[in-house]
């Protein structure tokens, strides 16, 4: 066997995204003294990897490490890897967003550096076949990719070419099994890799001479542990002492271009298995026991907000693609939209479960802001249009208004997302409460205008916020009945049985579109022999993920005005409303809402808690809730209407009390 070449490389920083601001604070802690040893100790070999935003922030305020940097990529000691721009998840991309990320970060690492990257790592390992033709049209010559997504037969420590039709890449496995642990010794961890790597030479059939590669991806506080204890010191003593003939620090463009011998393999679609843990059940780590590997979108059907955020992405990439208008506001948009892209929120897990919330909130406001210079580079008219837009198998209602796009969808009949152009915000990005870590399990998804029907028992647990099991409208699916693009009407409808007794009933839900917001009307009909008592309900939820307070709550109540606490933990009630404002202080929006007829008012915030990786519970999100109610008494065969007004105000004005 020839020598073993180890490649080292250090994981890139997380993406900003306008609310991350660790880069100089792991700057001084990590890449700082990273860099400091390489530049003494030129025998030792490393590949760092880096985001755009990265980049960006260093030729602002540390030029002097990107000047080393290069310096030490020109005696070839290390190698930058490229990448996405933004560090996005490659599969879900157009293959010209795809080129476009990848082109930016080259030209970045080419311009700062002074070399073009010809390898690139994917963000969570998330690997699809179609990304072959993507990466060697963008003359890269490899990809990094994580292990786990080999079968055990492929694992033998050489390059595997992938090929895609006509086209063909290489593929350098990282091996999560040999990252290091300051633990054990560094003639242990060497010790432990010799011995790894022998045994799969011995079962493989290539030749003993062929050099086998192992590559290990570093975490940045890992690192800087190793570093501070010396082990990386001690690492490279041990080396040189006894290994000189054994092991060789290399670099991965040089194992690339040196090799002989391949494995030729295909691999299907998949994430890599640190993220894979995560994606079966919510926030809880379960091995993956099926003969499949797991992809990111198995990950999206465990966590709805990151599919929202995935569809809405898709849709603004699909308005880009579709737009002929002014030029420069057009890449302008695009370059807003890739910056929506970043991986981090798409991604959930406890490392990151704080912040993907805020990550998730700027990635919709980057798509905003991409809409609105959509709308001014080319001629806007408002529309409503019906396709499957969450890619559920049904056709949602588009509503591309003025001042708001608005997602109606036939789950709940409910609108499952709301973003106002002025504020950049989707206000119905809802967490669900789960059981393990909230007490409760909502049956429904929030959103607006989520609609029930509850008996006086189940209405009682409903004003206490526990789950209810009656509730008849909220967790159902509504069956389209009109839909009128040049009315911009939509008729929905849905039956179901009532209370224990199972009185059919039927709800007939109809949106008539603004271009300031909707009317919707209800006609509750009462298909049963006998009396209908209960509580209709039209539930809607606005997410918050920042800190402080940004919702006020102003009601008028027996004629009067009055101002409620937002941040009310227990659902309060207000009777005989008959307008309600929701203003968000922090944007100056405010949302009307004025049913035709005087209702109970229900309240309250909720605190949304995860696990983060030390497997505490913290607030990963809150939404303030809030419902009319009234009160249902039909004989059988009648119908009631309720109707709510719903109207945005988007300078403030408030409505003054008689």
């Amino acid at each position: 066997m020839q020598k073993i070449n180890i490649c080292f490389v250090l994981s890139s920083d997380s993406s900003r995204l306008k609310v991350n601001n660790s880069f100089s604070e792991n700057y001084q802690l990590i890449y700082k003294p990273i860099v400091s040893f390489l530049y003494s100790h030129p025998e030792f070999k490393f590949t760092f990897s880096f985001t755009g935003e990265q980049l960006e922030w260093y030729k602002k305020n540390s030029p002097e490490f990107l000047k080393v940097l290069g310096e030490l990529s020109m005696r070839k000691q290390v190698e930058i890897l490229g990448g996405g721009y933004y560090n996005p998840i490659f599969p879900l991309l157009y293959p010209v967003d795809r080129a476009a990320q990848i082109e930016m970060l080259s030209s970045e690492i080419r311009k700062t550096i002074g070399k073009r990257p010809r390898g690139l790592c994917l963000c969570a390992s998330a690997w699809d076949p179609s990304l072959i033709s993507s990466f060697q049209a963008c003359g890269m010559e490899y990809a990094v990719l994580d292990s786990s997504l080999l079968p055990p037969s492929k694992q033998l420590f050489l390059p595997i070419i992938v090929a895609d039709k006509e086209k063909t890449l290489c593929i350098i496995p990282s091996f999560r099994n040999f990252v290091p642990d300051e633990s054990i010794s560094p003639v242990s961890y060497i010790k432990n890799l010799v011995s790894a790597v022998k045994k799969a030479s011995k079962d493989s059939s290539d030749s003993d001479d062929t050099k086998r590669i192992v590559t290990v991806f570093l975490g940045k506080h890992l690192l800087s542990h190793l570093l501070e204890k010396g082990w990386i010191e001690d690492f490279l003593s041990e080396l040189e002492e006894n290994y000189k003939d054994t092991i060789e620090l290399s670099l991965p463009l040089l194992c690339r271009r040196s090799a002989s011998n391949f494995i030729q393999a295909y691999i299907p679609a998949g994430i890599s298995s640190d993220i894979a843990l995560w994606a079966s059940v919510p926030f809880t780590s379960v091995q993956n026991k099926e003969k499949f590997p797991v992809t990111i979108y198995d990950f999206f059907k465990t966590y709805p907000r990151q599919q929202a955020l995935n569809a809405r992405m898709l849709y603004v990439s699909m308005l880009l693609n579709q737009c002929h208008g002014d030029k420069m506001r057009k890449k302008a948009a695009r370059e807003k939209l890739w910056e929506s892209q970043a991986g981090e929120a798409f991604i959930c897990t406890p490392n990151g479960v704080v912040a993907n919330s805020k990550r998730r909130l700027a990635a919709y406001k980057s798509l905003a802001e991409a809409e609105k210079l959509i709308r001014d580079a080319d001629e806007f008219s408002e529309s409503i249009t019906a396709f499957d837009y969450n890619f559920d198998g049904n056709d949602e209602y588009i509503c591309r208004m003025k001042q708001y796009n608005a997602c109606i969808g036939l789950e709940s009949g409910s609108v499952f997302e709301f973003d106002v152009m002025k504020s950049f915000i989707n206000y119905t990005d809802n967490f669900n409460r789960l059981e393990k870590f909230d007490d409760y399990t909502d049956r429904y998804t929030r959103g607006f205008f989520v609609d029930n029907l509850y008996d006086n028992d189940e209405f009682l647990l409903f004003k206490k916020r526990r789950p209810t099991g009656g509730g008849i409208f909220s967790n159902k699916k509504y069956t389209p009945v009109l839909f009128s693009s040049k009315r911009q009407e939509i008729r929905l409808e849905c039956t179901g049985l009532f209370s224990t007794q199972k009185q059919p009933v039927r709800l007939k839900k109809n949106y008539f579109v603004t271009s300031s917001g909707f009317t919707v009307q209800y006609i509750l009909k009462n298909e049963s022999n006998s009396i209908l008592n209960g509580k209709l309900t039209v539930e809607s939820n606005f997410s918050r993920a920042e800190d402080e307070l940004i919702y006020n709550l102003e009601v008028v109540s027996n004629g009067e005005r009055k101002e409620l606490a937002a941040d009310e933990t227990k659902n309060s009630v207000v009777n005989k409303v008959s307008f309600l404002q929701v203003l968000d202080t922090q944007n100056d929006v405010a949302f009307n809402f004025e049913p035709n007829e005087n209702a109970s008012f229900i309240y309250s915030q909720i605190s949304f808690m995860r696990p983060n990786e030390k497997e505490n519970l913290v607030v990963a999100g809150r939404t303030l809730t809030t419902t009319f109610s009234w009160d249902i008494q039909l004989a059988p065969g009648m119908e009631t209407e309720k109707t709510v007004n719903f109207t945005i105000v988007a300078n403030k004005k408030r409505r003054k009390s008689n």
